[in-house]
């Protein structure tokens, strides 16, 4: 892909000058295929690579359900893709040393977005919320949307489980397509203002 077309349409202005913007549907309808979505059979997204880990396809590629969990006050809190957004789910735990990097950066893009992208950090530990809550505290997560799942009926580590994401390791990040497609995830710490990520954003913007 020409990096001179990739800046990102997903962060307001001021921004660091590690990424650009340009305008969200010029840029997302310029990079669509006449006759089909990039996205609609096979995705061919650019690559997202950490220091150990990187993003991986899902296909084929099943929708994420709308589904009911908790917020931090015990409230019910609905979770499903929103039209025309791109949605991140971060699976993540308090026992997993990893997560105490991962979430300040995800709370880091969640209030550089502005709303662009929709994204949900969800916890399925069978934890007391006051435990939780004293968790993301520590690390000055505030502002992150929280999702509490210990019934896991969004996650689970299981393959017998009909939850639609698995966790075999903390943190995972799923990218849920706006039309509600789990297109991928990638494991470990993820930064989602550089580049590539800012690249891979904009790849599925319309899919």
């Amino acid at each position: 892909m020409d990096r001179s077309a990739s800046a990102s349409p997903f962060l307001p202005r001021p921004i660091s000058r590690r990424v650009a913007l340009f305008p969200l549907l010029g840029f997302a309808v310029s990079l669509l295929p006449s006759g089909r979505s990039r996205a609609q059979t096979y995705d061919r997204p650019p690559a997202f690579r950490t220091s150990r880990f990187q993003f991986t396809i899902i296909e084929p590629a099943t929708q994420l359900p709308a589904v009911t969990l908790t917020d931090l006050k015990g409230r019910p809190a609905r979770l499903a893709p929103v039209a025309n957004k791109i949605l991140l789910v971060n699976l993540w735990a308090t026992w997993c040393d990893a997560c105490r990097t991962d979430l300040p950066l995800l709370e880091r893009f969640h209030q550089a977005t502005a709303g662009q992208v929709q994204v949900a950090a969800v916890s399925a530990e069978k934890k007391d919320r006051t435990d939780i809550k004293s968790f993301l505290d520590r690390l000055a997560v505030r502002s992150l949307p929280i999702y509490l799942d210990p019934e896991g009926k969004l996650v689970s580590a299981s393959n017998e489980s009909p939850a639609a994401l698995s966790a075999y390791g903390m943190p995972v990040t799923y990218l849920i397509t706006p039309s509600g497609r789990i297109a991928g995830y990638i494991s470990g710490v993820a930064d989602w203002l550089s580049d590539d990520a800012q690249q891979l954003l904009s790849y599925y913007a319309n899919a």
